[in-house]
């Protein structure tokens, strides 16, 4: 997730980056083949997870490397945008510009040369146009939202050109953020199920050591900017809960990491405030994805509109933000899914704020009844059928475990019959997930410049699968003809009133049709020490937003500098 500073953004404003004839580079930095890897390990932490699997591939929901979102240190996408100032030209990574023709249809990349896999072979746009060949023909790999090409070639070694059935000028961020994997490698195994144990990427890093207790990356000696690379070493120990890390983290063993840690202040920044470090205005943590109780609408009675209307409104937030998020999210107001306030200007009037916090459970009682259901013996029956489903949330996720817990007493008390799904494992409840074998979970969005990225993660159809299939995104397997079309106006135009119009549309539809529940504005997790780095993000240098999450944390390490 991302830093506590995160602040509305302005859509147009990507879309005018989108638009142009190509990109510059934001970092500054000049490729170069002097190391200068000198500091002490960087000790990070992003979520629970142990035992540790020796699984890296960056297109596998439930591989290690991507449960504690490591990817982009050793397999690089295109370009990183700092979300933070969409204004801010894109950090070049594995291309150095682009351009759009054929009305937003056709994509073409100029690739970086002189890079090499950290095996030593060479990378061209042959390995780019193979990527997204393989996500074409390997349907559910988890790509946070890349449109899918319907063709990709290189007719040069640093020239790759996608092309698409729509205009994709507001994608630009999803595809230019899509790990470049190696064509050698790839082309002989099966992406959807390779374990890639040993992954050769062009990132500055590259696996060292693996054990189930944690896996250390080392410097990768073929990296094409090793000038930029001071840490020599980063570790990343398993943990099974998220109160496991707060001795670690308070004692400095732990130089970064992104958790929910109750009591913040007391328990980390007290402990050494002189280089502890966390957003120090409440809510602590500035909220950068929303966070929902997605509904699986292909199991009954959550096929039900009416039933998640019902849900939707019996849900006590403030009891959620209380209690299971100590405070640092803040509860949803509105049906319409935006992220605010930072999106008040899409907002429409009538949705604003007819989310009570505490709950509804008048209108509960109207839109059940309005819909057929009576209570029988204090339960809402139709057709000799309860509201009976269950939430599934890994039980190392603490504060996503309580909330589970509370919305199932809430609604209980309502007149439902609902039940938690405590997973051990979290790899396992991602494998449920993107294979839609759940009724409801609490889960996260994605992010992005604006509300379009949150909307077409939880919603595009495109994105997803038939149960028992591995989904990339809308898991909850929502296909809805009106929802496809706006999301289609959204991207496919760069007139702001077009798009207006659409985020307008996707609103109604989550307030009629409440796919999925907003809960809380999710925060942007986010603890550092600059005990032995520095170099951090900052509001006095807000070089890339602050985040624990890839592929923005390669930015950030290639910024770090040792203390001594």
């Amino acid at each position: 997730m991302n830093h506590a500073v995160i602040k509305s953004l302005a859509v147009g404003t990507i879309l005018a980056l989108a638009v142009g004839a190509c990109s510059s580079s934001g970092s500054g930095s000049k490729p170069s083949s002097k190391a200068q890897a000198t500091g002490k390990p960087l000790v990070v932490d992003d979520t629970p997870l142990s035992p540790m699997t020796d699984t890296f591939n960056p297109y596998s929901a439930t591989s290690t490397g991507h449960v504690v979102t490591a990817d982009s240190l050793y397999n690089e996408p295109l370009f990183i945008w700092n979300i933070l100032n969409p204004s801010q030209p894109p950090f070049d990574v594995l291309a150095t510009g682009y351009s759009w023709s054929n009305g937003g249809k056709t994509l073409t990349l100029t690739v970086r040369s002189g890079v090499k896999w950290n095996d030593g072979k060479p990378f061209s746009a042959s390995d780019v146009a193979f990527t997204f060949n393989m996500i074409r023909s390997h349907p559910g790999l988890d790509t946070d939202g890349t449109p899918v090409p319907s063709g990709a070639t290189a007719p040069s070694p640093t020239k790759a050109v996608l092309t698409f059935s729509q205009s994709e000028y507001t994608n630009l961020f999803l595809i230019g953020q899509t790990y470049i994997v190696p064509q050698h490698i790839w082309a002989s195994v099966n992406p959807a199920t390779f374990a890639d144990p040993n992954p050769v990427g062009t990132g500055p890093f590259m696996l060292d050591k693996f054990s189930p207790q944690g896996f250390t990356l080392k410097q990768n000696p073929f990296y094409w900017n090793k000038a930029a690379v001071r840490v020599p070493e980063i570790s990343y120990p398993s943990y099974s809960q998220n109160f496991n890390i707060v001795n670690p983290l308070a004692t400095g063993q732990i130089d970064l990491a992104g958790n929910d840690i109750a009591n913040v202040q007391g328990v980390y920044l007290a402990k050494d405030p002189d280089n502890h470090t966390y957003a120090t205005s409440a809510p602590y943590y500035t909220a950068n994805n929303l966070v929902s109780l997605v509904f699986n609408v292909t199991k009954a009675p959550l096929n039900d509109a009416a039933v998640r209307q019902a849900v939707n409104y019996g849900i006590n937030r403030a009891q959620l933000s209380a209690q299971g998020e100590t405070g640092y999210e803040l509860p949803a107001t509105s049906t319409s899914g935006l992220l605010l306030p930072g999106a008040n200007s899409f907002l429409q009037p009538s949705l604003s704020n007819n989310l009570a916090s505490g709950g509804d459970p008048n209108k509960v009682s109207s839109i059940l009844s309005a819909d057929g259901w009576t209570k029988t013996g204090g339960k809402w029956t139709k057709g000799g059928k309860t509201i009976s489903f269950s939430i599934a949330d890994p039980i190392p996720y603490s504060d996503y475990y309580l909330d589970a817990q509370a919305i199932a007493k809430q609604l209980n008390a309502l007149g439902m019959n609902v039940t938690v799904d405590g997973i051990g494992d979290p790899t396992v409840w991602q494998s449920d997930l993107t294979n839609g074998t759940f009724d409801a979970a609490i889960h996260w969005s994605n992010q992005g410049p604006g509300p379009y990225y949150i909307y077409d993660g939880l919603l595009d159809a495109k994105l997803s699968a038939p149960v028992g299939k591995a989904a990339a995104n809308d898991l909850g397997r929502w296909n809805d003809p009106a929802t496809q079309a706006a999301l289609a106006q959204y991207a496919g135009s760069n007139d702001p009133s077009v798009q207006s119009a659409a985020i307008n549309k996707l609103e109604g539809i989550m307030n009629s049709e409440a796919p999925v529940a907003p809960l809380l504005y999710g925060a942007a997790w986010w603890q550092y020490s600059t005990r032995n780095y520095t170099g951090w993000p900052s509001s006095s240098n807000p070089f890339m937003n602050p985040s624990v999450n890839s592929p923005y944390l390669e930015e950030t390490v290639l910024h770090l500098k040792p203390v001594s």
